[in-house]
C-alpha cells in the first residue's frame, strides 16, 4: 500500500517556521511510520513546507530515524481538504488500527 502522511500536525507538531527543526516527533510517530515501512508499505511524507526548508526536514527526518522512500514540498495550504482517500489523523495507535484493518 502506498501511504502519503503529512508532516506538520501528524509527524510532529505545527510549529513556526524558526522552530521546526527543534521539534520532538509526535508520540507514536516515529514507531508507526517505521513500522509501517517494514511491513512493506511505500511511505511518503507530503509537507506545505517550502522547497528552502528541504535540507533542514531531510535532516529532522535523518536525527529521528523515519523511514521514508519520498519526501514532497510544496503542498498547497487549504481551509479544508475534501478528499475520498483521507483519514483524520488523531493518534497514531488510532491510525496503525484503522491501516491495519485496510483491505489492499
Amino acid at each position: 500500500m502506498q501511504i502519503i502522511v503529512d508532516l506538520d500536525g501528524t509527524i510532529c507538531p505545527e510549529e513556526k517556521t524558526f522552530s521546526r527543526s527543534m521539534a520532538q516527533p509526535i508520540k507514536g510517530a516515529v514507531e508507526s511510520i517505521n513500522a509501517l515501512y517494514d511491513q512493506g508499505h511505500t511511505i511518503i511524507i507530503y509537507s506545505a513546507r517550502t522547497w528552502m526548508e528541504y535540507e533542514m526536514t531531510v535532516d529532522w527526518l535523518k536525527r529521528y530515524q523515519i523511514k521514508y522512500h519520498q519526501l514532497i514540498m510544496g503542498k498547497p495550504i487549504g481551509d479544508v481538504w475534501i478528499d475520498d482517500r483521507a483519514l483524520k489523523f488523531t493518534t497514531w495507535d488510532e491510525m496503525m488500527k484503522i491501516l491495519t484493518s485496510h483491505k489492499r
